[in-house]
Order: structure tokens, then C-alpha cells, then sequence
């Protein structure tokens, strides 16, 4: 055990034999004005230990810096055709997650693109999660940040966060951005179970991933009804489900691109079955978009709505649907003018064409609609 009264009497020694240590200038300043000295000591202690703590944070991030800088130069000298995905830091949480969260991405990605291999990278990099409300500048520095990660490893997207007390994550995701355009940056959340995470959970991660690095369904007329046909029917099962611990944005986005893809199998002659749910996707999806603070997504959203019932309208001779159809489609133009989707506006208008060539020979033949 410490003798504790022998070290306090150890003390008044020890300080003697510092102070017969000292010059002998400042042996006499001690003595002349110990008060003022103790001060002076004080204040110069605490310099030293202020410029210590700098030198050694200086030397962390030089160190951490020199880490990143290594690990995309790996990556990049290592990049091949697969797509390169990032989990950075996450805030509040440790490796197990960020492991967890990498085996679900590459579980799961080949379900929501055609490459089922993926490269997965726990990279060591820590960005900042920036509230979606936040200053724009502030959310911009964060995705510049984010971007250069990117952008020195070859990497296809990157996704950053923090997990909160409950076990939300609290997730942020971005990519390159394209000549000319400003830095974007998607947030969404889930409700992660460490040690168990849901399947539709993990699916939904690695659909937010996919989407970002290889976007499939923004032109689903590009490739072949039964490439894509696996893919709206994972997007079926997740429409489905629609579990709670799947924030509503990102649901959003699950169900846009069902209904896009369905749209595309129905109308290229795939069951009527593809062209009700897109139906029924696109409505939902609809109903939780305003015109006045997003236009161009109502409007697509009427323009894949008058296209998907002007289709049924031809496949079962209904002429309710193709006037109806036709009538979403005058909508949708009307919102898209004014934005800067002009490619759908195009599209609108042909759907719009086709509805009308058809009303019009049915009438010109004299056709009868069924009931």
C-alpha cells in the first residue's frame, strides 16, 4: 500500500531539489517575488502543454490524412469494371455496423442493377452529418469533402452517417457530380438492429447504393424486358413489405422506380398485371408530391400515370382510360414545361399523341367500346 504521509512529506524536498536546479537568476526572482514567478511559471507550463497539444493533433491528422491517402491509392490502382462503393466513418457506432452494412450491400446490390458483384471498402475517412435543413454552404463543404474521397479512389458513391441512441441510422449518400452540376447530396434513414438487421432493411440500403452508382430504372426502355423484369419484381416485394424502419424518402424512391419499371414491362407487352401496379405505385407515389415545390416530379409522375392507363385503355378497350389517360397527359405537359424535364415533356406529348390516334379511329370506324 502508498504511504501517503511519507509522499506529502517527500513534497517541500523534491521542490527544493528542483529549485537548486534553476538558474540562479531565477533562484533570486523566487525569492524576491514567489507570487509573481508561480504566475509566470504557470502561464509558461501552459503554453508548453497548449503547443504539445497541437503538435500531437497535428501529428493524428497528418497520420490519418497519410491513411486515407494510401487507401485510395490502392483503390484506385486496383479499380476494375465492378462497381467501387464507400462506407465511411459512422458516428456513434463501431466496425460491427459498418461490417454489417458492407455484407448487405454486397448481398444485395446485384438485386437492383445487372452486375452482381460489387466492391465494398470500409474507407477511412470521417465527414460530418449535416441536418437536411442546414445552411446550403455548410451542406455544399461536406459534399465537396465527400466528393474528393471519390474522386482520389475511383470510387462510384460513398454513404456517411451517424447512428443516434435508439439505433437509427442517420445516413447520407452522394456521387460525382455530372459537368456543370452542383454537388448533391441525398439523406435518408433506418432503423438498423446491430447483430440482426432486417432483410428488408439491408435491401433497402443496398437499393439506395445501386441507384446512385448504377441507375437502372431512370431509363428502363433501354434495356430488355427480361433483364429488368428481376429487378421490378425485388422492387415488388419491397413496395410490399414497406417496413416502418425505411424513412419515407427513400421509400419514395423504391416507389418510383417499381412504377417506372412496370410501366416499361406492360407497355412493351408484359402482363396487364405490370401496368395496374404501376398504376397503383405511381398514385401512392403522387399523393405525397406537391405540384407548387416540385413540379417536375408531379408531373412525371402524371406523365407515367396517363401512360400507364392509355395503355390499359388500349388493352382492354376502355375508352374511360384513354380519356382519362389522355387528360393526365395534358397535365403532366403543362407542369413539365416549366421546369427543365423537357425529354419527359417529350414523352408526354407522344403518349398524348397516341392516345388521341387511337380515340379517333375507334370514332372514325365506328367502333363500339365494350359495356
Amino acid at each position: 500500500m502508498v504511504n501517503i504521509t511519507g509522499a506529502t512529506a517527500a513534497v517541500p524536498e523534491m521542490a527544493s531539489s528542483a529549485m537548486r536546479l534553476m538558474p540562479r537568476e531565477l533562484q533570486e526572482a523566487f525569492v524576491q517575488s514567489p507570487n509573481v514567478f508561480m504566475f509566470f511559471m504557470s502561464m509558461g507550463l501552459a503554453a508548453v502543454l497548449i503547443a504539445a497539444f497541437w503538435m500531437l493533433t497535428g501529428m493524428g491528422k497528418a497520420s490519418s490524412a497519410a491513411r486515407i491517402a494510401l487507401r485510395a491509392q490502392a483503390l484506385k490502382r486496383n479499380k476494375d469494371h465492378r462497381a467501387l462503393v464507400l462506407i465511411a466513418e459512422i458516428e456513434g457506432a463501431g466496425n460491427d455496423l459498418r461490417q454489417e452494412m458492407k455484407e448487405a450491400v454486397e448481398d444485395n446490390f446485384g438485386m437492383f442493377s445487372f452486375e452482381n458483384d460489387v466492391q465494398v471498402d470500409l474507407f477511412p475517412v470521417r465527414l460530418k452529418t449535416v441536418a437536411p435543413r442546414a445552411h446550403p454552404e455548410a451542406r455544399r463543404r461536406v459534399a465537396v469533402e465527400a466528393a474528393d474521397a471519390l474522386e482520389r479512389s475511383a470510387a462510384d458513391v460513398i454513404v456517411w452517417g451517424k447512428r443516434n441512441m435508439l439505433g437509427k441510422l442517420d445516413l447520407r449518400i452522394t456521387t460525382l457530380p455530372g459537368y456543370g452540376r452542383t454537388h448533391d447530396v441525398q439523406d435518408f434513414q433506418l432503423g438498423w438492429k446491430t447483430g440482426r438487421p432486417d432483410e428488408a432493411v439491408q435491401r433497402a440500403l443496398a437499393f439506395a447504393l445501386a441507384r446512385k452508382a448504377r441507375p437502372v430504372l431512370h431509363r428502363p426502355q433501354d434495356y430488355k424486358p427480361d433483364r429488368l423484369q428481376p429487378i421490378v419484381e425485388g422492387l415488388d416485394k419491397m413496395v410490399e413489405a414497406r417496413p416502418a424502419e425505411i424513412s419515407d424518402n427513400l421509400h419514395l424512391d423504391i416507389l418510383s422506380d417499381f412504377a417506372s419499371g412496370a410501366l416499361s414491362l406492360g407497355e412493351r407487352g408484359g402482363h396487364i398485371k405490370w401496368l395496374n401496379k404501376a398504376l397503383d405505385a405511381r398514385q401512392q407515389y403522387l399523393d405525397k408530391v406537391d405540384r407548387t415545390t416540385d413540379p417536375g416530379a408531379w408531373g412525371a409522375a402524371q406523365q407515367e400515370i396517363g401512360r400507364a392507363l392509355t395503355a390499359l385503355g388500349e388493352r382492354e378497350g376502355a375508352r374511360d382510360k384513354l380519356e382519362e389517360g389522355a387528360s393526365r397527359l395534358r397535365l403532366a405537359m403543362d407542369a413539365l414545361r416549366s421546369t427543365d424535364s423537357l425529354q419527359q415533356a417529350e414523352v408526354a406529348l407522344r403518349a398524348l399523341q397516341r392516345a388521341e390516334q387511337t380515340l379517333q379511329q375507334r370514332r372514325r370506324v365506328g367502333l363500339r367500346w365494350p359495356g
